[in-house]
């Protein structure tokens, strides 16, 4: 893994809200494995194109179709209806005092600020206080494709996706970064190592929606 770019080897999430109530603003959260590992990255396409013998869409297949193409038993119909989702889960580990292949330290919280630990940053701190640091964002914010309020006094909100960067999905990369909401992300401090934690998360391409959409003309404001 030496042989890529320091920028290469750390990924980041971005999370923007206003978790406690004083003002929206950005933390950062850069994964990184530490020594001569990388990062474990598994991505995946998750389709969704699928269509069962018997389904009522294959059967207007068949209505449709079946004047040109015979649909036999004990096989199905394959249609991608653009409906799959792309997922990136990235295991990483942190430790008190983290730094990245470059020797700076990784931010954990909306700071980067080393000297000082607060309930929005932790970047340096015990593996403990950075679990926490972290699910206390997760907790207080709505990482969702809806940013501010879906329709107006609709009461649904968000506080609209958050960003992963990684490899070369990075400003400067070759890819952008992406735009994802979380599924089930998790870290486990085991007890048995004082100063190291391992963690887990699952990012979710996501259609950002950004300002609020008009009910009835359907589109963005």
């Amino acid at each position: 893994m030496t042989d890529l770019p320091p920028e290469d080897r750390v990924a980041s999430l971005s999370i923007t809200g206003d978790p406690d109530g004083t003002g929206r603003r950005t933390a950062v959260f850069e994964m990184y494995t530490g020594g001569e590992e990388g990062l474990a990255i598994n991505e995946e396409q998750r389709t969704q194109i699928r269509a069962t013998p018997g389904s009522g869409f294959l059967a207007l297949i068949d209505g449709t179709v079946g004047d040109f193409v015979d649909v036999p038993i004990n096989k199905d119909l394959f249609i991608n209806l653009g409906g799959s989702q792309f997922a990136v889960t990235i295991d990483f580990n942190s430790w008190k005092g983290a730094t990245g292949p470059d020797g700076e330290p990784l931010q954990w919280g909306d700071t980067g600020d080393t000297s000082e630990f607060t309930k929005s940053d932790a970047t340096g701190e015990h593996p403990t206080r950075q679990i926490a640091c972290l699910m206390w964002w997760l907790r207080g914010t709505r990482v969702s494709s809806i940013e501010g309020e879906l329709f107006p006094g609709a009461g649904i909100v968000g506080d609209g996706p958050a960003v992963l960067r990684y490899g070369q999905h990075r400003e400067g990369g070759v890819y952008d970064p992406l735009e994802v909401v979380l599924e089930n992300p998790g870290a486990d401090y085991p007890g048995d190592s004082v100063s190291t934690f391992t963690g887990s998360i699952t990012c979710i391409e996501a259609l950002a929606l950004g300002n609020p959409i008009d009910a009835t003309a359907r589109t963005t404001k």
